[in-house]
C-alpha cells in the first residue's frame, strides 16, 4: 500500500518522438504538419506506456512554443486525442520550455492539481520550405484553436529589443565564444580546432541517433572550413556549427502520479523519475553581463539541481547540455565541471539533431527515458535566448528519497554592468568580436563588444567588406584576434573626420578617424 507522498510521486511513464524526413512523402496530401506529428508524439508516448487509454484522461497539455501561428495548440491535439476536459497551455518560443514545462506539470502532480499532463513540442519546418518551393498548398491542420491558453515563460521586452538588434542568435553566441577564447589566451586557429572538434563528437552521436536529422558523421574538417554548401554564418561559426530548426520533428512526454499510473495498469518498468528541475536567467540583454562567458545564473540553477538530487558530474550517466552553438556547451561544461572530452548530448545536438525551433530539450528527454529505464542517472539542460533562460531536470528510473522540487534559483546578484548611449563614441576595449555574412548580399558585417569607461559596454557594427580575410588571420603571435584590441576615441572636430584638416587636431592624430597630421 502507497503513502500518500510515495502515490502522488510524479513520474514520467511514456515519452515519444516523430521525425519526418524529406524522401519520405511525395503527395503533398500526405504530410504532417505541426499538430499531427505533436498529435502522433502524444499517441506514441502513450503506446511506449502501453496504455493507449490514458490519453483521454489528460488533463493538462501543455504545448513549447514554435514557428506556427496556432493559437491554442494544445486544444487541437486534446481534441485529436479525445481529451475534451483537458486545459492547455503555451509556452513562449525559448529553448529553456520543455523543460521549464516538464517541472510544472510534475510539480503540479505531486500537488495532486492535475493526475495525467502532456508535454509536447513539434515543428514542420521543411516540410513548409518544400511545399512553399512546390507552389502547393499544405494540405494539415491550420486551424488556430478556440481559446486562451494557459501561457508561460514570456521574455523580458528588453531582451526581445536586444535580440532584434544583433540579429540572428549566432552573432550573439559568436561574441561569447570569442570572449571565452580571448579569456582562456587561445590563438584562433586553436580556437576554431576546438568547437569544430567537439562538434564532430556530438556528430557522432548524431550519426547514431534515429531521429537525428541530419545522421551524416561529419569531421572536424569538414565543420570548421567554409565551402559553398558550409558557408560562414558568423566567424568562426560555419552553417555546420550552427543549430537547425527546419526540421519537421515532435516529442511528447506524459507524467502521472504513481497512483494513477498503477490504477491504469503501466508496469513499473516504464517508470522514469523527475528529481528536480531548477530555473534561472542571466541578465536579460548580454550587453549588461559582468563578463560576456560567464554564466552564474546557469552555474546557480545547474548546481542547485545536482546537489537536490545528489549527483555530480562524475556520477551522472548521461548527459544533454543544450548545443545551439559551441559557445553555451562550452559554457555550461566549464561552470558545472563536465569534462568537455565525454558525451555531452543523448541527440546530437541542434546542430545534427536538429531542433523542432524551441523543442530540442523536449526531444532530449524523450530520448533519455529509454536510456534511464536501464539505470543511471540523467542530466538535462535547457536553455532560452542568448544564453539567457536556463532549466535543469535530473532523472532516474529510481524512486526518489525526497519530494519532488522545482526550485528558483536565481542569484541574488548578477554582478551586471550598465550600458552606454547610442551616442557614445569614446575609446575602449574590444572585449570579443565576430564578422556576421550575409549570404543574399555577399557582404559582412563586423560586431564588436566594446567596454568603455567605468566598465560600460555596448555592441558595436560596421560595414567590413573584406570580412573573411580579416577573421580568418591571427594578429601577431596568435593569441589575440585582428578584430579586437583598443579603440581610440573618435575625432570630435567634423572636419578632420572628413579628412579635410583645417587645423592642427589637439589629439595629434590620436583620435579614432581623424585625417589630420597633429599639432
Amino acid at each position: 500500500m502507497l503513502d500518500v507522498a510515495e502515490a502522488q510521486r510524479p513520474v514520467i511513464v511514456g515519452a515519444a518522438q516523430v521525425i519526418q524526413r524529406s524522401e519520405d512523402w511525395s503527395d503533398p496530401a500526405e504530410v504532417l504538419g505541426p499538430i499531427e506529428l505533436m498529435t502522433q508524439a502524444v499517441r506514441d508516448a502513450a503506446a511506449d506506456a502501453g496504455a493507449p487509454g490514458l490519453l483521454n484522461k489528460a488533463d493538462w497539455i501543455a504545448v513549447v512554443g514554435g514557428f506556427w501561428s496556432y493559437q491554442d495548440p494544445g486544444r487541437l491535439v486534446a481534441a485529436a486525442i479525445d481529451a475534451p476536459g483537458a486545459r492547455t497551455a503555451l509556452a513562449a518560443i525559448s529553448g529553456s520550455a520543455p523543460q521549464d514545462l516538464v517541472g510544472i506539470a510534475a510539480e503540479r502532480v505531486a500537488r495532486g492539481e492535475i493526475d495525467v499532463a502532456v508535454v509536447v513540442g513539434g515543428e514542420a519546418g521543411a516540410a513548409r520550405k518544400k511545399l512553399r518551393a512546390l507552389d502547393v498548398e499544405r494540405a494539415w491542420n491550420t486551424d488556430a484553436g478556440a481559446g486562451t491558453p494557459e501561457s508561460i515563460g514570456a521574455f523580458e521586452p528588453e531582451m526581445i529589443e536586444e535580440m532584434r538588434v544583433l540579429g540572428v542568435a549566432a552573432t550573439a553566441y559568436a561574441l561569447l565564444d570569442d570572449s571565452l577564447r580571448i579569456h582562456t589566451g587561445t590563438s584562433m586557429d586553436d580556437h576554431r580546432n576546438e568547437i569544430s572538434e567537439l562538434w564532430e563528437r556530438f556528430s557522432q552521436v548524431a550519426a547514431r541517433n534515429p531521429y537525428a536529422w541530419d545522421r551524416t558523421p561529419r569531421t572536424a574538417a569538414e565543420i570548421r572550413e567554409a565551402t559553398p554548401d558550409n558557408r560562414m554564418i558568423s566567424f568562426p561559426y560555419t552553417k555546420a556549427h550552427v543549430a537547425n530548426n527546419t526540421v519537421d520533428m515532435s516529442s511528447a512526454v506524459i507524467i502521472t502520479s504513481v497512483a494513477t499510473a498503477e490504477a491504469a495498469g503501466i508496469a513499473e518498468d516504464r517508470f522514469v523519475y523527475p528529481h528536480v528541475s531548477t530555473s534561472s536567467h542571466e541578465t536579460w540583454q548580454v550587453v549588461h553581463r559582468n563578463l560576456l562567458h560567464e554564466t552564474p545564473a546557469l552555474a546557480a540553477a545547474g548546481g542547485a539541481a545536482m546537489e537536490y538530487a545528489g549527483v555530480t558530474p562524475e556520477t551522472v550517466d548521461h548527459v544533454d547540455l543544450y548545443a545551439c552553438f559551441p559557445a553555451i556547451v562550452r559554457m555550461s561544461a566549464a561552470a558545472l565541471g563536465f569534462d568537455l572530452t565525454r558525451e555531452l548530448t543523448v541527440t546530437g545536438g541542434l546542430g545534427f539533431a536538429g531542433a523542432p525551433v524551441s523543442n530540442s530539450s523536449g526531444q532530449a528527454i524523450a530520448a533519455m527515458v529509454p536510456l534511464l529505464r536501464n539505470g543511471g542517472w540523467g542530466f538535462v539542460h535547457a536553455n532560452g535566448g542568448n544564453a539567457t533562460k536556463h532549466g535543469f531536470g535530473v532523472y532516474s528510473a529510481e524512486p526518489p528519497n525526497k519530494p519532488f522540487a522545482r526550485i528558483e534559483a536565481q542569484p541574488s546578484d548578477l554582478r551586471s554592468r550598465p550600458g552606454v548611449g547610442p551616442d557614445w563614441d569614446g575609446g575602449g576595449d574590444v572585449e570579443a568580436a565576430t564578422v556576421v555574412f550575409d549570404r543574399d548580399r555577399g557582404t559582412s558585417r563586423r560586431w564588436r563588444a566594446r567596454a568603455g569607461p567605468l566598465r560600460r559596454r555596448r555592441p558595436d557594427r560596421d560595414r567590413d567588406d573584406d570580412g573573411a580575410r580579416r577573421a580568418s588571420r591571427p594578429a601577431a603571435g596568435g593569441n589575440a584576434d585582428r578584430l579586437t584590441g583598443r579603440i581610440r576615441p573618435a575625432c570630435s572636430v567634423r572636419s578632420h573626420r572628413r579628412g579635410r584638416p583645417p587645423a592642427p587636431c589637439p589629439g595629434g592624430r590620436a583620435f579614432r578617424g581623424c585625417g589630420s597630421r597633429g599639432s
